[in-house]
């Protein structure tokens, strides 16, 4: 998820990460950011007329998101959904 990079310095450093391990994963990750959001853009721009982009910016955007947060949603649900089914059969029982 994108904003995460701007939290990875503090928790990096509230459990005293070592320095050059910390350096060589921002930089690795900054740099595949970089790279990857810049040859996305340039591959989308070739494959697709601009007024087709226009069209369904939204849907992109919508997906791009998508894609963000899928990661954590599946890690989510593989560690807590025992807890999450437990909440809803909670909640459904109460709405009886």
């Amino acid at each position: 998820m994108p904003f995460i990079r701007t939290f990875a310095p503090i928790v990096a450093g509230a459990v005293a990460m070592d320095y050059r391990r910390f350096m060589f994963f921002n930089l690795l990750g900054g740099f595949v950011w970089a790279v990857g959001v810049t040859l996305a853009g340039y591959t989308l721009g070739s494959l697709f007329p601009p007024e087709t982009l226009d069209r369904y910016f939204i849907v992109i955007v919508l997906v791009v998101i998508f894609l963000s947060v899928l990661p954590t949603a599946i890690h989510l649900w593989r560690e807590e959904r025992h807890t999450i089914f437990a909440w809803l059969k909670r909640r459904l029982a109460r709405a009886q």
